[in-house]
């Protein structure tokens, strides 16, 4: 986005689609490790390690994946607040999951290996899960453009609340008792 170029929804749904499509292909590379990590199952030292923590990954940009879909889909329609706080939340959520892949380095990477020939196969699996974590962090310009948006329109208030007759009788009847 250029100075000159007006905030649109659409520029939010593009960025949302660029971090959907960098996330799909993260997806197909933690598929394709997981093959290849039960293709080596007996040479790795903790296979349900490495194996757990690919699967978490594919679960968790898998999400990110699905609500990149549903935010870009629901935004020319409008944006929403709750738009803010999930892409908020996938940073923050993100953030935190640094730690898992220092971890896994820790755990799997930075010492001495019984097959050395997986170190390679490890430090790709840490680094792609790293690089998508740091991807992620671009919610944040997409969160505070929809916060530009919802400040320039507004969602618009929820309809008064209609009770039909015995509600609203019922109501009524609750309030002559209790005051």
């Amino acid at each position: 986005m250029t100075v000159d170029e007006p905030l649109t929804p659409d520029l939010v749904v593009q960025q949302l689609n660029d971090r959907r499509s960098d996330a799909l292909a993260t997806l197909e590379m933690l598929a394709g490790y997981r093959l290849q990590i039960d293709e080596q199952r007996a040479a790795f030292e903790n296979p349900q390690l490495v194996s757990d923590y690919v699967a978490f990954f594919q679960g968790f940009v898998g999400r990110a994946v699905a609500e990149c879909e549903r935010i870009a889909a629901e935004l020319p329609a409008g944006p929403k607040p709750a738009h803010v706080a999930v892409l908020r939340e996938l940073v923050a959520t993100s953030t935190a999951e640094q730690r898992r892949c220092l971890q896994f380095r820790d755990k799997c990477i930075n010492r001495p290996l019984p097959h050395e020939r997986l170190r390679p196969l490890l430090n790709e699996i840490s680094i792609t899960t790293r690089d998508q974590l740091t991807a992620f962090r671009d919610f944040t310009r997409a969160a505070d453009r929809i916060e530009q948006l919802l400040a320039v329109n507004p969602p618009p208030p929820d309809p008064p609340r209609v009770l039909d007759r015995r509600s609203l009788f019922t109501r009524l009847l609750k309030r002559e008792q209790g005051g």
